[in-house]
């Protein structure tokens, strides 16, 4: 290995710390179970991660602005409950499709006009969401499985020499994620209000439209996740995206992005929703209890918060010696 090689993966590492522990974890799971390591499992496991990725980096971007939608979940059933409403089966699959994401937007508008225009928290707000989302799509489900019609099905089926689509579509998620995030207005605006919304909006930016766009770009992508899942599993399921907004915070904060805003990526994001993915495929191997992966996932988001807090008192504490956290005299 030449040392401009070594120097390219040394600073791809610190960039991305978790992807030394995806190879580590991959590495450790194929040495325990040699039937790990197929081409078939880790085509799966790809699969598996696809909608968690689309839907994990529209969170990272509301959480970078120091907010939290709690609703993913169920904008993701209820999303999936309109793909096999009277009104679109048997509408073009474009259209379907449009409808659906048109939905998620919606959904998402909705969350962020809460959010932008009135003082009450993000958590309250996308918790109460979550509820209401969650029993509108079992009215229209009536609490039933129901099958998708043929048509529906091909994202979750259709590959493109040999990769599979849902995984090139949540590819195409991510780049284009990274590249609003990073080279974009909106997304300089995004790190801007999530690092300090005061100094965001003294310097003129548009911190309410930033807040409604990213809670609506959330909905949107909560809304494709959900197209490629439920083709995936053929079917709409009652119990679809319950407990999914903790595995997709999860995947977020595990990825790099702070819990309270202002710093993250989503190649972070991306290598987030691939580690819980193989953990949880490992339980399945080992034959350990499901209830393992609940316990790993809180874990991961209690460090996060304690992490969050330590970082908190400790510029609060930095404030208060230089003097910029006292009032003001007159």
């Amino acid at each position: 290995m030449t040392r401009v090689t070594s120097w390219r993966l040394w600073a791809a590492v610190r960039r991305e710390p978790l992807l030394p522990v995806l190879a580590i974890l991959l590495l450790a799971l194929a040495g325990a179970y040699p039937e790990f390591a197929t081409v078939a499992n880790l085509r799966n496991i790809a699969m598996q991660a696809s909608p968690l990725v689309i839907a994990a980096v529209g969170m990272t971007f509301v959480i970078m602005t120091g907010g939290i939608d709690l609703s993913v979940g169920s904008m993701l059933f209820l999303a999936a409950a309109i793909e096999t409403t009277r009104a679109v089966v048997g509408l073009p699959t474009a259209v379907v499709f449009a409808v659906v994401c048109a939905a998620g937007v919606g959904m998402g508008l909705l969350n962020g006009a809460a959010v932008a225009f009135t003082q009450v928290p993000a958590l309250v707000v996308t918790l109460a969401a979550m509820q209401v989302f969650r029993g509108a799509g079992g009215h229209v489900t009536g609490q039933q499985n129901i099958d998708l019609p043929a048509n529906l099905r091909g994202i979750g089926t259709a590959t493109l020499l040999g990769v599979p689509a849902p995984v090139l579509l949540a590819a195409a998620v991510a780049l284009t994620g990274g590249v609003v995030f990073r080279r974009t207005t909106f997304g300089r605006y995004v790190q801007a209000v999530g690092s300090s919304p005061g100094a965001a909006l003294d310097a003129g930016l548009p911190v309410r439209g930033v807040l409604v766009g990213v809670y609506a770009l959330a909905g949107l992508l909560a809304a494709f996740a959900s197209l490629t899942q439920t083709a995936r599993l053929g079917a709409v399921q009652p119990s679809i995206g319950q407990g999914y907004e903790l595995t997709v915070i999860t995947a977020v904060v595990l990825g790099g992005t702070a819990l309270f805003g202002g710093r993250g990526s989503i190649g972070g994001t991306v290598l987030g929703a691939l580690v819980l993915t193989t953990v949880q495929t490992g339980l399945v191997f080992s034959g350990a209890s499901p209830y393992v992966f609940d316990i790993v996932r809180g874990g991961v988001l209690l460090a996060a918060v304690l992490a969050a807090g330590a970082r908190w008192r400790t510029v609060a504490h930095a404030l208060r010696l230089t003097g910029r956290g006292r009032p003001s005299s007159a």
